[in-house]
């Protein structure tokens, strides 16, 4: 990878430059992955990372995707694994930034193998559930994100994954 400051995903052998993103974006990226790593500390279940983990996906041309967040589900991954694990994540939670839609990226990663796929959108606030056995479906920030089969017992309002609390009123 060229050291040049840019951060990149590898698409079938080709470099793809990532813009590198701000506020709201890192908020949002910050907020969920403290929910997930909340959720892994009180089970012990999984493992969560951040700070754009990269998968490979696919070899001869080789692919190499970041995702914001990512879960993936206990022994997965085999213990001193080093580089990029060759797996999709069991969870990708990408957060969308102006004038980016993320539909085709979420059907990406569930083409090559991830159980799930939120992607958040902070204006207006939305998370779009992807799965590939079921038509998407939009939770708004006054609805409650469940982790269903993937994450027994997570629960998050959706407002949370964008802010540490509402001001009075009800207002963001």
């Amino acid at each position: 990878m060229p050291d040049d400051g840019h951060c990149y995903e590898l698409v079938r052998g080709k470099l793809v430059t990532k813009a590198p993103t701000g506020d709201p974006n890192a908020v949002v990226v910050k907020w969920t992955a403290f929910a997930l790593t909340q959720y892994e500390i009180d089970t012990g279940y999984g493992v969560v990372v951040t700070g754009k983990p990269g998968y490979r996906l696919e070899i001869a041309p080789d692919t190499v995707r970041a995702p914001d967040v990512a879960w993936v589900a206990p022994g997965r991954i085999a213990p001193g694994t080093q580089g990029f694990p060759h797996l999709a994540p069991d969870l990708v939670v990408e957060v969308q930034s102006p004038r980016q839609n993320l539909t085709e990226k979420a059907l990406m990663w569930l083409h090559y193998g991830s159980r799930e796929v939120w992607v958040a959108v902070p204006s207006p606030i939305s998370v779009t559930r992807y799965r590939a056995d079921a038509a998407p479906v939009t939770l708004y920030e006054d609805d409650v994100l469940e982790g269903g089969d993937l994450l027994p017992g997570f629960r998050v309002p959706v407002w949370r994954l964008f802010r540490q609390r509402r001001q009075a009123g009800g207002a963001l």
